[in-house]
């Protein structure tokens, strides 16, 4: 099973086909090229790729939830 946690779209590259997703301690890039997400967007990745869009309220819920199990975010 894979767990996705949300990200903000810190910057797009190659013409917004790459997105670099900051995780709030680590940033990654990820494939954009099927959601084509804007800068200042939450997203959840999986494999590498951006496939799903979340609003601020429920990328910010998810987080906490996450932190709370983990203590890592």
């Amino acid at each position: 099973m894979c767990l996705a946690i949300p990200g903000k779209i810190a910057e797009l590259k190659d013409g917004g086909k790459t997105a670099v997703i900051d995780y709030g301690f680590e940033k990654r890039e990820a494939n954009n090229e099927f959601l084509k997400a804007k800068k200042g967007e939450w997203v959840l990745v999986q494999f590498r790729m951006a496939v799903q869009k979340v609003s601020e309220k429920e990328a910010k819920e998810s987080l906490k939830a996450w932190n709370e199990v983990s203590g890592q975010c």
